[in-house]
């Protein structure tokens, strides 16, 4: 009787991991590759040593005009952050300014009884049965 077994199936052995791979230098070959006939190893195209000389020349090129263009992006953001920066610090300070001038103001306006400032809780009038209450809300001054 035939044994029916399928000898196409490959055991752990036979299997190349990854590991295997990056440890080997030499290139796995793909089907086409293992069964190329003799003549069309003849014809392969001849490596062109200046042309690729010359590829590589420019893409150095490359290399350096983009290290330029960023150098040239860095700066200007550095300037750009810079500019930023300082009119952050101008409007802080403006700030503080006008915190000032108002609370001078608000202590002027408290110290001089005649003038029509409104005063806390005088615009808070209770409601006559309301059907909801609401809480009042004082204005405090600083």
């Amino acid at each position: 009787m035939r044994r029916e077994s399928f000898n196409y199936l490959r055991t752990m052995r036979e299997i190349k991991t990854g590991l295997d791979l990056a440890r080997e230098p030499q290139r796995i070959q793909t089907t086409s590759g293992r069964f190329r006939a003799s003549f069309e190893k003849e014809l392969e195209p001849h490596i062109n040593e200046k042309a690729i000389a010359v590829e590589l020349e420019e893409e150095q090129r490359k290399f350096i005009r983009q290290n330029q263009a960023l150098a040239r992006a860095r700066q200007k953001l550095k300037a750009t952050r810079g500019r930023l920066f300082a009119t952050k610090a101008k409007n802080e300070r403006v700030m503080i300014l006008r915190h000032i001038l108002q609370k001078q103001r608000w202590l002027e306006l408290t110290d001089n009884p005649s003038s029509p400032a409104p005063r806390a809780g005088a615009s808070v009038k209770p409601r006559a049965k309301a059907t909801r209450k609401f809480r009042t809300v004082k204005v405090r001054r600083h």
